[in-house]
């Protein structure tokens, strides 16, 4: 078991929506746009896609390090921290984010906020999924906030260039009183949009658990499911028919999380 721990370890450590090859990648191969997928032939659209999807279902489930006690900004910031957190908190409250956060990291305004040494370009999908599905939710994030709470709580790497464990995202929604349920198969994420939940996803950009990370918000509207945040240079929100072509048989599921049974929003 504890080298199973240390392999997992590993790769997380080797992976993020930071890594410069895999999010191209994301965008060259690994996804799909529903227009796109309209000239695929129809023979092959009788494959079921559930089979065409992996996951870490086999060697990841929950642990009590998913689930640590997360400290909020309200209970850890002091005006008088010089930390490095503390500093990219009075860089990022500078940047006006409103509303959704639909087109890719790499735009502007939020692609210039900071976690850790590392602007949120290439490594701050987490923490834009999560301000995605709090705003959905009815709730009214900060992004500054929120940014050092995962910088706090959350960084795979000390300097923020492994971006933030989507794992630990459960933390936060604990701490803050957020319903949610978290699973591990992209099966479960589909059936969760299917009932009209929106969905946070993350998932390996490639078939290990050492290619790169990235975590989206999805949610259908007027029946249609849109990714928010699918790849970092997308102009607004994205198109796909299901979370399969998100993922697309070159990706493996890590985690995702959606409403509780009967919350009510």
């Amino acid at each position: 078991m504890k080298i199973l721990a240390v392999i997992l370890f590993l790769g997380i450590m080797l992976s993020s929506c930071g890594n410069k090859a895999d999010s191209e990648r994301l965008n060259d191969s690994a996804f799909t746009t529903t227009a796109e997928s309209s000239a695929v032939d129809s023979d092959s659209m009788e494959v079921d896609e559930s089979s065409q999807v992996g996951d870490e279902s086999g060697i990841q489930g929950d642990s009590s390090e998913d689930d640590m006690r997360w400290r909020l900004f309200e209970d850890t910031y002091k005006e008088t921290d010089s930390g490095r957190a503390a500093e990219n908190y009075a860089h990022n409250k500078g940047i006006k984010i409103e509303g959704f956060v639909k087109y890719g990291q790499e735009n502007p305004p939020v692609c210039d906020l900071m976690l850790g040494e590392t602007r949120f370009a290439g490594v701050g999908c987490e923490v834009i999924a999560a301000y995605n599905y709090l705003t959905y939710e009815g709730f009214e994030p900060d992004m500054a906030k929120l940014a050092y709470d995962f910088e706090k709580n959350a960084l795979i790497a000390a300097d923020g260039s492994l971006g933030s464990n989507p794992r630990k995202i459960s933390g936060l929604f604990k701490a803050m009183g957020v319903g949610y349920k978290r699973f591990y198969k992209a099966d479960e994420a589909q059936a969760a949009v299917e009932e009209g939940k929106p969905v946070i996803v993350s998932y390996h950009i490639g078939l290990n658990i050492f290619s790169g990370i990235h975590t989206v918000f999805a949610v259908k509207e007027e029946g249609r499911l849109y990714v928010y945040n699918c790849y970092n240079s997308a102009a607004d929100k994205t198109e796909v028919e299901s979370i399969y072509q998100l993922m697309n048989k070159n990706s493996l599921f890590i985690v995702g999380y959606t409403e509780d049974d009967g919350q009510m929003r």
